[in-house]
């Protein structure tokens, strides 16, 4: 009976460990990471396979949280698609920068104000250090572009500070958020003063982040600036396909240096420890081999945050989590970065335990319909009309995926090979996780005597050419019955006028 018990047990943990978790996704013990015992740390987690565009694994995906410098993630696409000639652009330090960023507790690259730099030594200085800084000079400077008219487009140029009434966005000085030097500026707020900050929440909305929201470049605490882990992958795996953003990145350490004097080299290094094999004061390691990137973020309300790739075996994965706590309820500091050990948690998770199955290939039958008007063929195969790939866990059999298809109740020839019929779902654990095109695997033409036959029976039995007939009686019926009223009259007149004679 135990024996019995034990298998029981084990096949139901199986199971449970290969269906989806909150119907995305699939299940995972945190617990059996021997090397993050204590996991998970984070309050929010996505995982995408970039490979297939799977999301692999999810929790509180949704929820909108603070997400600290994985902000600069964004102000790089605007950035990029709003500089002209970003690589070569001259951008000079501005005295406002440090002027809005003093007391805040930011995050800094090493430059001075006046000095020069290129833009893309701009982006690095932004993503690799997680320079506040670069950040601020980056909008600072597309935002001048689009006040001097030196670029158009649908967001409105940023006013000056002075004259807050004629704002682009059409707020009174009230609506506005506070500017520097007036009370109740803190450095977090630049709504409605910044076109740049006002591209980056149309460019949210362009990649269909529905919950999150943007009021600074470079991800300093305010109520109203958001995301979610699902938002900033989202996000990361749009700005993966531009220029130069994966190489950043990936830069552990940067030598640079102002235009000015060459001669003053400087090094910035890289905030994502799992990029670093370095044991660090926590006594901890963070450092993943398979890591590629990409960005850090951290302040008090929002804790520790990373959005995080990894390549290995031929699969790429992009992980965003947010929220691991960096200060205890007493308000100290918290050293140990939960969500890199996270980050790496899934990682070795995913690898290990789940593997890309092709589920249907093109051809493959899958369904079959009546068929008409053909000579001597009554049905018509449908087969994959391409290729599908999936992540699931290596553990699943073939078997166990459900294929249901989606067809109409018959096709009239012709058909040509290869013409979509219908479409085909593919179902595992209760979730769909593919669809794919149901097309004919050959041409049948079509058979016109058929055709005529039974076009000519269909109309025979329709019910419109039943009914006309039913009329069509009806009405001859009461022809012949209203001649025989007729003949029957005659007669009687015929009767009269003989006895009349006589």
């Amino acid at each position: 009976m135990k024996k019995t018990l034990s298998v029981l047990l084990a096949l139901l943990c199986a199971v449970l460990f290969s269906l989806p978790a909150s119907a995305e996704g699939f299940s995972f013990g945190w617990d059996t990471d021997s090397k993050n015992p204590d996991g998970p740390h984070c309050k929010a987690y996505l995982m995408l396979n970039l490979d297939t565009d799977t999301v692999v694994y999810a929790e509180n995906a949704d929820e909108p949280l603070p997400m600290a410098s994985l902000t600069k993630i964004m102000s790089y696409i605007i950035a990029y698609e709003n500089i002209p000639d970003i690589e070569n652009a001259q951008i000079t330090i501005p005295q406002s920068v440090v002027d809005e960023l003093e007391g805040t507790g930011s995050s800094v690259a090493e430059f001075s104000v006046g000095e020069t730099f290129t833009g893309l030594q701009m982006l690095y200085l932004m993503m690799v250090p997680s320079g506040n800084n670069a950040a601020l000079t980056l909008a600072k400077y597309v935002d001048s572009l689009y006040a001097s008219g030196g670029l158009q487009g649908d967001a409105a140029s940023a006013e000056s500070q002075e004259d807050p009434e004629t704002a682009s966005s059409g707020e009174t000085q009230e609506q506005l958020a506070p500017a520097y030097g007036e009370e109740g500026f803190d450095g977090s707020d630049y709504t409605g003063r910044s076109t740049f900050v006002q591209l980056m929440n149309e460019k949210a909305a362009e990649l269909g982040c529905t919950n999150t929201h943007f009021t600074n470049p470079h991800g300093l605490h305010n109520e109203n600036h958001y995301s979610t882990a699902r938002d900033m992958v989202t996000i990361t795996e749009y700005a993966m396909s531009l220029p130069h953003f994966t190489e950043i990145t990936s830069t552990t350490a940067y030598n640079y240096y102002p235009q000015e004097n060459p001669e003053d080299i400087r090094t910035a290094n890289t905030t994502n420890r799992m990029l670093t094999n370095i044991l660090y004061a926590d006594g901890v390691s963070y450092y993943y081999s398979y890591a590629t990137g990409i960005k850090t973020g951290s302040h008090d309300q929002a804790g520790y945050c990373i959005v995080s790739s990894a390549t290995y075996g031929g699969y790429t994965y992009v992980v965003a989590c947010l929220g691991s706590p960096s200060v205890d309820e007493s308000g100290n500091s918290i050293s140990l970065h939960g969500e890199m050990l996270d980050a790496a948690t899934l990682f070795r998770w995913a690898f290990l335990n789940l593997g890309k199955m092709t589920i249907a290939a093109q051809g493959d039958v899958l369904a079959d319909v009546p068929l008409e008007y053909a000579w001597q063929k009554d049905t018509l195969q449908l087969v994959a009309g391409e290729n599908v790939s999936v992540m699931l866990p290596t553990s699943v059999d073939s078997s166990s995926i459900i294929v249901s298809t989606q067809v109409p109740d018959s096709v009239k020839a012709p058909v040509e090979k290869g013409e979509q019929v219908g479409t085909a779902t593919m179902s595992y654990a209760g979730e769909v996780i593919a669809t794919v095109p149901l097309v004919a695997a050959e041409s049948v033409s079509r058979s016109e005597m058929l055709s005529f036959v039974t076009q000519g029976a269909s109309v025979l039995t329709s019910p419109w050419f039943l009914i006309i007939m039913a009329v069509i009686v009806l009405l001859i019926l009461l022809y012949i019955f209203l001649i025989f009223l007729y003949r029957r009259k005659q007669k009687k007149l015929r009767r009269v006028r003989k006895y009349r004679d006589m």
